[in-house]
Formats: C-alpha cells, structure tokens, sequence
C-alpha cells in the first residue's frame, strides 16, 4: 500500500472536519421562542455565578464537611459538574436567542452593517470559548484543568449589550 494514501486518507478527514466547524460556526440557528417577556428580563449577569460553580475552595470546603467521605466528595463534583454542563447548554440556547434577536432586526431593516458585523465577531468569540470551556469541564472532571466561562460570559453580556443598544436607536 502507498504511503500517500493514509496521508490523503487523514487530510481528506481533516478538511470535513474543517468545513463541519466553519459551518457550524458560520450558520445561526433559527430560534422561534423568543418572547417580550424574556427579552425584557434577559440579563446575563445570571450567568456571573457560573465562574465559581467549579472552584477548588468549594470542593475543598465540602470536602472538609464531608469529613473525609471519599464517596460523598465524589458525588458533590459530579453533581458540580453536571450542572456545569447545564448552564452550558442554557447559556448557548440564551445566546442563540440573541442571535435571532439580532438576525431579525437585520433582516426587518432596524439595524445596520454594525450589528451584523457584531453578530458575527460574537458568534465567534461565543463558539470558541464554548469549545474551551467544554474541553476545560472534560479536564475538570479527569482532575486535569480548571474551567474559565468569563469569555462565554463576556459574549453573552456584549452581545446583549449591542442588540439593545441597536433595538433602542431604533426605536
């Protein structure tokens, strides 16, 4: 067998895989759930607390209530650790929506090139840090790494913050 073949093989792969994630990073999902009341009371300082859901000094804390419970200290980082990955996905689901909200004021024509552009600059700040911090909660949990969510939290605030400003010049 050729040795170009497995090196094509594996480039072939590597140039799907390419094109799966631009894509994926590229498209924006329709979202037919906003409603008035959520996007009124939408604020992403609820997401704030996420930055300390998986701190050593409250394993450490729990640990030392557990009195050296082996079992119980394991429980509590699974536990952490899935609602993490909650948070993850409402924190991707609320984006998406902002997004919508977004993608609708472009289209209708109440919003300029700046929103799309920022749209687009959000989406990939929002998807890369997401793959971080996704990859970061997998380390976590093999005791390997420490989660950082403050780029996906910082997304999530920018984002808000530029659809309202524009939805209020609108207005």
């Amino acid at each position: 067998m050729s040795p170009l073949l497995p090196v094509l093989g594996v480039s072939i792969l590597l140039l799907a895989l390419l094109f799966f994630l631009l894509g994926r990073l590229v498209r924006t999902r329709r979202v037919f759930d906003i409603d008035l009341g959520w996007w009124k009371s939408f604020s992403p300082e609820r997401y704030r607390p996420v930055s300390r859901l998986l701190s050593e000094a409250d394993f450490a804390y729990a640990a030392e209530l557990a009195g050296g419970d082996r079992k119980l200290a394991a429980e509590f980082r699974r536990r952490r650790i899935r609602l993490m990955r909650k948070y993850l996905r409402e924190m991707s689901a609320d984006f998406d929506r902002l997004q919508a909200v977004g993608q609708l004021m472009v289209e209708a024509g109440t919003a300029g090139r700046e929103l799309r552009e920022l749209l687009f600059q959000q989406r990939l700040r929002f998807t890369l840090s997401m793959w971080a911090a996704r990859t970061q909660t997998i380390g976590f949990q093999l005791g390997i790494s420490q989660v950082d969510v403050t780029g996906l939290v910082g997304s999530l605030d920018g984002l808000a913050a530029g659809v309202r400003q524009q939805g209020a010049a609108a207005a």
